[in-house]
């Protein structure tokens, strides 16, 4: 009995050990996340602290910001849907801040609007910095430059093929200025940041934990049958 006995301890010691290492995970996930909400919701910051021009600091991304800049026409079409709208663009366009440049995303548009001309000139700005995450080097095809398509938000990529710095701030709201007054640039569909971080340990905890408790009762039970037939 003694082998069963100590390959049943072992089992368990290390479905319960994965179990904890989950809340673990548990705990930590839910910490960042709640980080990144608490930066995503705050006051709108000013841009200067957190703007650097080789691209947002992990502890900044998702930042709720606001800043003015200059609009130009240098644009980039990534390609997307909307439920229940179906296929578009994002449009992300250049911005000229500190005579820095980037890009703003500013949202969504219909497929048949992706050529058509958008406010160019000063422009005031309430948004979130990101880094997106939406690019796979697997998977993601090169973009079509000649035809303004791009497949994916990717920062280093945005940079070399538009000479732009590699940051982004994906708008919230935005006012352009029109006849000396601020108007809203309703151009576009705003598509503000949502935080989608999987956090799925919770079941995995409770996986590993449902695992130990059947591995403990077939350990009992085989002891139970051996048991029985020493007897």
């Amino acid at each position: 009995m003694i082998l069963p006995l100590l390959f049943g301890i072992a089992g368990v010691a290390t479905l319960l050990w994965l179990g904890f290492w989950q809340l673990d995970r548990l705990a930590w996930k839910e910490d960042r996340i709640g980080q990144i909400e608490a930066r995503k919701s705050a006051a709108a910051a000013p841009l200067e602290p957190y703007f650097h021009e080789s691209g947002p600091l992990e502890e900044d991304n998702y930042r709720r910001v606001t800043f003015e800049g200059e609009l130009t026409e240098k644009q980039a079409h990534v390609l997307t849907s909307l439920k229940f709208t179906g296929a578009g663009f994002r449009i992300l366009q250049e911005v000229i801040w500190n005579g820095k440049p980037f890009m703003l995303d500013l949202g969504f548009v219909p497929e048949a609007q992706k050529d058509a001309p958008r406010p160019v000139g000063p422009v005031r700005v309430v948004g979130n910095i990101l880094n997106p995450d939406d690019y796979d080097e697997s998977f993601t095809p090169d973009p079509d430059l000649d035809k303004n398509i791009w497949f994916a938000r990717y920062l280093p990529m945005l940079a070399e093929k538009l000479d732009v710095l590699p940051f982004m701030v994906v708008v919230e709201t935005a006012e352009y200025r029109k006849d000396g007054a601020w108007v809203a640039y309703d151009a576009v569909t705003p598509l503000p940041v949502s935080v989608n971080i999987p956090n799925d340990h919770r079941e995995y905890a409770i996986t590993w934990f449902s695992l130990a408790v059947v591995w403990f009762g077939m350990t009992a039970y085989l002891l139970w049958r051996i048991r029985q037939k020493t007897v």
